[in-house]
């Protein structure tokens, strides 16, 4: 356990220098803004672009690790509609935001530095995979799904579905995915000076994002809806965890690092995505807002927990 902890510690001690940073206003105002956009435009793409360019063979078909997860997306997302209406009592219309919140991990600021840590860098491909999934299918599947409940129909679920696709053609992650694959199928290393560039980016991926989500955090809110909150926090924290891990290990029999990967991605707190989503159509905002926060201060302990239960199923090697 010791040496778990050793190795999460330093990862949410950078998200709350970056907390406090913001708090005491340390740096500019826009400094938080930059620093994400810097760390998700620039620093993450050339990790993820870096990553993907040195694939080699790969143990099973990224087709099983697709399969899991969306297996575990789908269990998730139905129990998240059902707690939804019939444990919190909300409309059918807060559903999808909350589906979203419960689903959509943060995988990329605070999952990919957890993952590489645990897991090595032979973990940077399932890693990509995944990254690539949730961004593609959870925005289509709660577009799809605001659209049904609001009886969005015809042309304007059309426009809107058709937004999302292209949100997320344009995308820096996925673009820097597809350009990373594509450079692995020439079989050319990338050149010597380009290389270390993309190295040296990619070597201020991790710091600046989890510093940036310090700072981020400072902006949400915590208080109130504690049902919603707490309820979100399960599904998110425990519940698709152990479905993940479930599904990983006993379904789809997956390697360990790909089921390790998978299970550390989906244990992560809520995404800003999921915020995103909810202030795109004005529904469940407050309850999202302070679930990104409050799950992120209990994933503390979650993650940790979650890291020594696959140290001991021999899937995370404590380094």
């Amino acid at each position: 356990m010791l040496d778990i902890i050793a190795l999460i510690a330093p990862v949410f001690g950078l998200i709350g220098l970056g907390f406090l940073a913001a708090k005491g206003r340390l740096l500019d105002a826009p400094a938080p803004r930059v620093l994400a956009l810097f760390g998700y435009k620039i620093a993450m793409p050339a990790l993820l672009f870096r990553a993907m360019a040195g694939v080699g063979e790969v143990p099973v078909s990224p087709l099983w690790l697709a399969l899991t997860y969306i297996a575990g997306i789908a269990a998730t997302w139905i129990l998240a509609v059902l707690a939804t209406r019939l444990v919190l009592r909300r409309p059918a219309e807060d559903a999808p935001a909350f589906a979203m919140g419960a689903c959509f991990s943060n995988g990329v600021m605070l999952g990919f530095p957890v993952i590489l840590l645990a897991l090595g860098p032979e973990a940077a491909t399932p890693m990509a995979f995944l990254a690539t999934c949730e961004t593609v299918l959870l925005w289509i599947f709660g577009t799809l799904h605001m659209g049904l409940v609001t009886r969005e129909k015809g042309r304007a679920g059309l426009r809107a579905l058709g937004a999302v696709l292209l949100d997320v053609a344009r995308n820096p992650l996925i673009l820097a995915l597809a350009a990373g694959l594509a450079w692995s199928t020439t079989g050319i290393a990338i050149p010597a000076i380009p290389a270390r560039l993309v190295d040296l980016l990619a070597g201020a991926a991790i710091p600046v994002s989890l510093f940036a989500l310090g700072m981020s955090l400072a902006a949400y809110e915590f208080r109130g809806q504690a049902s919603s909150v707490a309820t979100l926090c399960v599904l998110k924290l425990v519940l698709y965890p152990a479905l993940a891990f479930w599904l990983a290990t006993e379904v789809f029999q997956l390697p360990r690092i790909w089921a390790g990967a998978l299970v550390i991605y989906v244990a992560m707190p809520v995404g800003a995505n999921a915020f995103i989503f909810a202030a795109r159509y004005d529904r469940a905002v407050g309850s999202i807002s302070a679930a990104v926060a409050v799950s992120t201060v209990l994933s503390v302990v979650t993650v940790t927990l979650a890291l020594a239960f696959l140290a001991h199923r021999g899937i995370v090697i404590p380094l």
